[in-house]
């Protein structure tokens, strides 16, 4: 082993220069920092510290390089997310006690809460997500050994938070029967801090059966009507760049609320409420009668359906038509079906909303059928007759602008169509019935037949002809989505009996028995 000499010259008096030789260094002075002495000049090695250090007179400086800095785990800090971040950071020359700064890009930094040396080339280091800050990115790491000597590795860490939620969870909207379309509903939004595009997206649970939710957080479609009241309950997940978050959402769509209005002899009301913006409506004129005598039947009564914009109206007034009476005398001619119809306050031609026309009377001769009723918008049918000489004789359908022409005097009791019903020359305002009547059959020993009430009244006929059918009405400025028929005629059955809200036993014209009712019905 080679050996180290050292010599000791005495250039000047009371000072001694060390000079070394050898290979295997210089052995100096060695014990902890609390051995420490406190001349200037001195050169130790710090057991404590690890470094060699020297004594400048004032105090003691480590004899060390600085550390490099060369890659770290984690490039990309979710500042919201709650908790710690624990990066790895990579490089040489770390030493025990090093300490950890994120550099913020304009200034602002922070140290790291704990750090662990794992090696002269590996550091861990934890500091909360919280202490990042967006304005700050991209983030450095500088690692500072002991001696004070550092390196920092610049633009390495930059902010990507999750979007925040703008609408709390819970329910987006309660959908009326009578409005189920998704305008009814809250739109999801949400913020990214980053300012990324942020889209929406189910990813649990049941949305309602025909509503899509977009990817912008909209909702499109209109939901399917449901039997009861149902709550649909889903989870919605927020993307913006990899960063996700997640809500849970409910939506409601009621059942809808049936109201119905059979025939009572008296104009019914119907108080729109609170909340309602529209409904739909389903009615159904009344039928008349005739004789079996001839194998003929009343007119049955019109058919409509359609969605009633009541956002400016308070209070409905209903008529719901009376059936023609089938006649006492021998020949058993039949009165006129009543209209149903709803109106806007009262009861007055000007304020009518919608009607449906009621049957003509039908006569005791073969196939001598009354005119059906208009459907919404419709012309009442014309009335039968027999033939020959009563050809002329028939009552002709109301139509929408004017009541129907009677049939010609043959008999003098022929009855003439009037505004909202079906017309007989002695009561103009309603024939026999209180409310959506249709004519009257005549009086004396050969009666004739009854016009049906309507919008305009069907002509009413002599004895052996029959009577034309009411027309319909609606006013499309706050009705839509109409459906409708003019009513059946000559076989005494109902139309519109493929609506759900049809019930047995109205509308259709019969022979030998009075005609059936009207029927209106609200769904909202």
């Amino acid at each position: 082993m080679a050996q180290t000499k050292v010599r000791f010259d005495r250039a000047v008096e009371g000072a001694t220069n060390i000079v070394d030789s050898g290979t295997e260094g210089t052995k100096v002075a060695s014990g902890t920092t609390a051995q420490r002495g406190s001349t200037a000049g001195q050169i130790r090695f710090n057991t404590t510290t690890g470094l060699a250090e020297y004594y400048t007179g004032t105090g003691f400086k480590n004899i060390d390089s600085p550390p490099t800095v060369t890659s770290l785990d984690v490039t990309e800090v979710d500042s919201q997310a709650g908790g710690n971040q624990t990066i790895v950071i990579t490089g040489t020359g770390f030493g025990s006690g090093a300490t950890v700064t994120f550099v913020g890009a304009s200034g602002t930094d922070f140290n790291a809460s704990t750090v662990t040396v794992d090696s002269t080339t590996q550091i861990t280091a934890v500091a909360p997500k919280s202490s990042f800050l967006n304005a700050q990115e991209p983030y450095g790491v500088k690692v500072t050994n002991i001696s004070g000597l550092s390196n920092t590795l610049t633009g390495q860490i930059n902010i990507d938070s999750a979007p925040t939620f703008n609408v709390a969870s819970g329910t987006l909207g309660t959908l009326a029967s009578s409005n189920r379309a998704s305008s009814g509903l809250t739109t999801v939004t949400a913020t990214d801090a980053e300012g990324d595009a942020i889209t929406f997206s189910k990813i649990s649970g049941t949305i309602p059966t025909g509503i899509t939710l977009n990817s912008n957080g909209t909702f499109s479609g209109t939901a399917n009507e449901e039997t009861s009241n149902t709550t649909y309950t889903f989870t919605v997940r927020a993307t913006a760049n990899s960063k996700t978050t997640d809500r849970q959402y409910t939506i409601t769509v009621e059942a809808p609320t049936i109201t119905t209005f059979a025939y009572t002899g008296s104009e019914q009301s119907f108080t729109v409420p609170n909340g309602v913006t529209s409904l739909v409506f389903a009615m159904w004129g009344a039928g008349s009668s005739a004789s079996t005598a001839g194998n003929s039947y009343g007119g049955g009564g019109g058919y409509g359906t359609g969605t009633l914009d009541v956002s400016g109206i308070s209070t409905i007034k209903i008529v719901t038509g009376q059936g023609g009476t089938y006649g006492s005398d021998s020949g058993g001619r039949g009165s006129g079906g009543g209209y149903s119809g709803i109106f806007n306050g009262s009861v007055t031609h000007g304020n009518a909303i919608a009607i449906v026309g009621g049957g003509g009377g039908g006569a005791n001769g073969t196939t001598e059928d009354g005119g059906a009723g208009g459907g919404l918008n419709q012309n009442g049918g014309d009335g039968n007759a027999y033939g020959g000489a009563h050809t002329q004789r028939r009552g002709l359908g109301g139509t929408t602008s004017a009541g129907g022409s009677a049939g010609s005097n043959y008999h003098n009791n022929a009855e003439t169509g009037s505004a909202l019903q079906g017309g007989d020359g002695s009561q103009p305002n309603g024939g026999f019935t209180t409310y959506g009547g249709g004519g009257s059959y005549g009086t004396g020993s050969d009666p004739g037949t009854g016009g049906g009430g309507g919008y305009y009244g069907g002509g009413g006929s002599d004895a052996n002809t029959s009577s034309g059918g009411g027309s319909g009405y609606a006013n499309t400025s706050i009705v839509s989505n109409i459906t409708t028929s003019q009513g059946n005629k000559g076989s005494g059955t109902a139309v519109g009996t493929s609506d759900s809200l049809y019930i047995s036993g109205i509308n259709h014209g019969t022979t030998n028995s009075n005609g059936k009712n009207g029927y209106v019905v609200f769904k909202y």
